[in-house]
């Protein structure tokens, strides 16, 4: 994780119209095109041979082609259908393969600008790039993301690190490989999570929210329907009040050892939404 600032902090004003790149290359995109990772399913995935793990979790295949499928327990994924046939694509889905959402990383017609210091004025259409160097914190304070389509792509909770509070404020965002030193906030619909580490709480209040590979460490509320919780590790059990779409392959754990990590033996049970859709409480872990 972590520990330092940078020492040169600039401000960083982002928008649509930016001078970036307005058409990226597989040069400039912070993301291989023509690759899928499928995440959830845990049980059958982990009983196939000759799957390759994706970098975060989930197992990673080539985007199809033409009517191709991604066979998923007898299930046919189609991401090219929604993704383009060389897009790159995270496909969530539930305990026997049947997807449950596609989230789509652009490969054209957005600005990609790499995301150092504090950063304000987001835009429309943009991919934030946090870098993969163990340097520091990459974006100084809260990240608002205050456009729509808005991508922001890290390394890994590892290396690419919010310093302070997410808050995603308008819609269709996606925000990948991160951590985040503060709160998360979703108050607007279609924004999707994944693989990250949320230090503070997780609040959703905007309809269709997708949260795939993320630890949180505070409380997690959910106040608005259709959310995706899939293959998450949680220090609470969330807080569930309205009507969710899928949890599955989820777990609570505890850092009994106060190591700031999770290991396997600090896992203390599943987590499956409830079936009243109404509050659910758990213990609290320790903040790492």
């Amino acid at each position: 994780m972590k520990t330092k600032l940078h020492t040169a902090v600039l401000a960083l004003a982002l928008c649509a119209c930016s001078s970036s790149n307005n058409a990226p290359t597989a040069g400039n995109l912070p993301y291989t095109p023509g690759q899928t990772t499928v995440i959830g399913g845990d049980s059958f995935f982990n009983a196939d041979a000759g799957v390759t793990a994706a970098a975060g979790g989930g197992i990673l295949v080539g985007t199809p082609t033409g009517s191709s499928c991604i066979t998923l327990n007898n299930v046919c994924a189609k991401p090219q259908d929604q993704c383009g046939e060389n897009g790159t694509s995270d496909v969530l889905v539930d305990k026997d393969g049947t997807v449950l959402y596609i989230a789509c990383y652009p490969t054209s017609g957005v600005s990609v600008v790499d995301a150092e210091g504090p950063i304000k004025n987001v835009g429309n259409d943009a991919v934030l790039v946090l870098d993969d160097k163990n340097d520091g914190v990459d974006v100084l304070g809260d990240l608002t993301i205050d456009g729509n389509n808005v991508t922001v792509y890290g390394a890994g909770p590892g290396s690419s690190v919010i310093g302070g509070n997410l808050n995603i404020a308008k819609n269709n965002s996606i925000v990948r490989g991160v951590r985040i030193q503060g709160n998360a906030t979703i108050s607007k619909n279609n924004g999707t999570l994944i693989d990250c580490v949320i230090e503070g709480d997780l609040t959703i209040t905007g309809e269709n929210v997708n949260v795939a590979l993320c630890e949180v460490w505070g409380k997690t509320t959910v106040e608005a329907n259709n959310a995706v919780l899939v293959s998450n590790k949680f220090a609470s059990a969330p807080m569930i009040h309205a009507k969710t779409k899928a949890c599955n392959d989820d777990v609570l754990f505890i850092d009994a050892n106060h190591d700031q990590a999770v290991a396997p033996s600090e896992i203390t049970g599943a987590f499956t939404c409830p079936v009243s859709q109404g509050a659910s409480a758990g213990g609290p872990g320790k903040k790492p």
